[in-house]
């Protein structure tokens, strides 16, 4: 068992994490038990379809519950929470961009963004401005009145990429982000990535590609639902 990483060092541990589910008259592995400080930087999580790498990101994100273990956020027991302060933590610490970018479809890319901060109460001129800034960085500011379905695939993924990023996480978790994009698209989206990692933010990445876990600064690999770091 390691020690709770100083948040200067790593705001993200797993202590002892697993998880079993029923089934028939036995029990499935989907994580074996993992021990692991993720460090500030890009983290590739890769393995084959079935592995347990999306068991393992439901687990860090709370949004399972594990069967042993803790998910350690910034000094943070996340599983200790309620259900309701745990969904409150997620939102001021956690931004998640999906393989399907998951934005609001009736909703403006420019109101996508702006989503997360109105939950947290931010006044809208102040959550309009952080959102057209970010639309800005990701290159879409001429696109803010546009609905998901005006979007190309790409430009949708870097809206979701806007909003992971609307209340400055100290984590990121992304699973397959440019997995439905063609190979230069998921690269500018895969940029925004690196930036952030860049920038000292925590993030997570499941991939199948082997170029983009390559650009990794970290590696985990999922087999059989055990966890080995690489390199």
């Amino acid at each position: 068992m390691i020690a709770l990483p100083s948040p200067a060092v790593s705001v993200l541990a797993a202590l002892d994490l697993s998880r079993v589910y029923p089934s028939g008259e036995g029990t499935v592995t989907a994580l074996a038990p993992f021990t692991h400080a993720f460090p500030p930087g890009l983290t590739a999580v890769v393995g084959p379809s079935g592995s347990g790498k999306s068991t393992l990101l439901g687990l860090l994100a709370g949004f399972d519950t594990p069967t042993t273990g803790r998910v350690i956020v910034d000094g943070t027991d996340l599983h200790a929470l309620s259900e309701a302060a745990r969904a409150d933590f997620r939102l001021a610490n956690y931004g998640f961009v999906f393989q399907n970018h998951n934005l609001v479809t009736i909703l403006t890319a420019l109101e996508n963004v702006e989503f997360p901060l109105a939950l947290a109460g931010v006044p809208p001129r102040e959550r309009r401005e952080r959102a057209r800034a970010l639309l800005g960085e990701v290159g879409l500011g001429s696109r803010a009145g546009h609905l998901p379905s005006q979007l190309s695939g790409g430009e949708a993924q870097r809206v979701a990429v806007a909003r992971a990023l609307a209340r400055d996480p100290r984590v990121i978790l992304a699973d397959e982000p440019t997995g439905n994009l063609d190979s230069r698209t998921g690269e500018r989206v895969l940029d925004l990535l690196l930036a952030s990692a860049r920038a000292g933010r925590t993030v997570v990445l499941i991939t199948h590609d082997r170029d983009v876990a390559a650009l990794a600064d970290h590696t985990l690999r999922v087999r059989d639902g055990v966890v080995t770091p690489q390199g």
